[in-house]
This record gives structure tokens, C-alpha cells and sequence, in this order.
């Protein structure tokens, strides 16, 4: 990402932060991270944060994650895991679960890899 990206995307975060009357150190509460890697995050100081920790971020402000990747041109979602991966790990689904979630979300973009 470049500095001008992680710039806008600090921004971004910020002000969905302060639009839900949250501070740093709530939010690192709720997301499970230290409250300085958000305030760094927020400054722009971070070129390549861990695409993990900014889904949660996401997740935790109400942040579409493709916004987050439109906004970095691609640049977080490269490092995010696939299907099969973040469902085992997240879910603990079987590998037949995990493929009909994998099934579902090609029919969703309409067959499209």
C-alpha cells in the first residue's frame, strides 16, 4: 500500500471510530489489538498492516471490507486468507461445510472465480 493509501485509509477508520463515540483503547478492546497499533494505523504509519487485524477493525466498525480493499487498490486483500482457510479457522467447519460455502459464494459472483 502506498502512503497516500494507508493515509485515506487511516482516515477512514477514524472517522467511523469517533462516529461511533469509541476511543482507540475501546476499539483495541473490542478488536483484541494494542491501542498504539490503531493510533498507528489511524496516523497513516503502516504501509502493510496485518489484513487480519484490519477485517476486524472492519468488522468491528461496521466497514465493508471491500471498501477497505478498494480504497488500498487490492493491496490487503491479497494478504487475506482463503475460504478454506479463514472458515476452518474461524468456524471449525468439516471440509464438506467449507465446500458448500465455497459453492454458495461462486454462485454468488455468478460463477466467477
Amino acid at each position: 500500500m502506498t502512503e497516500a493509501q494507508s493515509k485515506k485509509l487511516g482516515g477512514l477508520l477514524a472517522r467511523a471510530r469517533r462516529s461511533q463515540g469509541l476511543s482507540t483503547r475501546q476499539l483495541a478492546r473490542q478488536v483484541g489489538v494494542a491501542y498504539g497499533w490503531i493510533s498507528s494505523v489511524e496516523a497513516g504509519r503502516f504501509l502493510d498492516p496485518a489484513p487480519d487485524r484490519l477485517a476486524r477493525l472492519a468488522e468491528a466498525l461496521n466497514i465493508e471490507p471491500a471498501r477497505i480493499d478498494r480504497l488500498t487498490k487490492g493491496s490487503v486483500a491479497g494478504g487475506l486468507p482463503g475460504l478454506k482457510t479463514y472458515f476452518r479457522a474461524k468456524y471449525d467447519l468439516s471440509a464438506e461445510e467449507i465446500e458448500q460455502v465455497e459453492r454458495y459464494v461462486k454462485r454468488l459472483r455468478g460463477g466467477r472465480p
